[in-house]
């Protein structure tokens, strides 16, 4: 079973960017480095890093360790048709990068994806990714540890698998103030909402005057 963080910065309204299709990279200019350096951190201690394909279209991240000293987790992207950007920068560097696509996936988009330096494309349920079916392919490949750090409708369906081991929240001290912008969890359409979960607040501290909380599934007492 692979361990997984989501980690995620919420505005004081609850949402991921500072309107719809902004980048949620907009919310990095309200920290500093010390979070930054810690948020970095945490990458590095993960072997693999997955963000779903609204994410690589609207931010272009390169998901890599820059601020602290680390390896690179491998960068995971769940796709069900392949419709990410040829010319994302993660698909360009060079970095060991996993997309995941369903077996509806247009051949030429695989082939195209596949021949991208570094890029391994894989195809994991019917007509969209199959995340269990995934789990499986990335612990075969010896990953053990992932961090989720987006956006909604992955962090939606990772907790409605009931996947998710450890919730990271960076409070960012704004308010978005736009209606549209994507909240901290958004389902499919068509699914239905999640069941009642419950989680324990393991961890608060402040960095760079941002609140950060850590959350770990709450057990009952027997």
């Amino acid at each position: 079973m692979i361990d997984i963080t989501t980690l995620s910065e919420l505005t004081i309204d609850g949402k991921l960017s500072l309107g719809p299709g902004a980048s949620s990279k907009d919310l990095f200019d309200f920290y500093g480095d010390e979070l930054r350096s810690w948020f970095h951190e945490q990458r590095a201690l993960h072997s693999a890093i997955m963000v779903g394909a609204g994410t690589v279209r609207s931010d272009d991240p390169e998901l890599t360790v820059r601020y602290f000293e680390g390896p690179n987790p491998l960068r995971v992207v769940p796709t069900s048709m392949g419709d990410i950007p040829l010319d994302s920068k993660l698909l360009n560097d060079g970095g060991a990068t996993l997309v995941a696509v369903s077996h509806r996936a247009p051949a030429e988009v695989v082939a195209a994806l596949a021949a991208k330096p570094n890029v391994e494309v894989v195809r994991c349920g019917a007509s969209r990714v199959d995340l269990a079916e995934l789990m499986d392919v990335l612990y075969a490949l010896g990953i053990r540890s992932m961090i989720a750090e987006g956006g909604s409708r992955l962090l939606h369906s990772l907790f409605e698998a009931d996947m998710v081991s450890r919730i990271i929240i960076k409070h960012i001290p704004v308010i978005s103030g736009a209606l549209g912008a994507p909240t901290y969890l958004r389902p499919v359409s068509g699914r239905s909402r999640l069941s009642l979960s419950r989680w324990r607040l393991a961890d608060m501290f402040v960095k760079s005057g941002v609140g950060v909380s850590i959350y770990t599934p709450f057990a009952a007492a027997a």
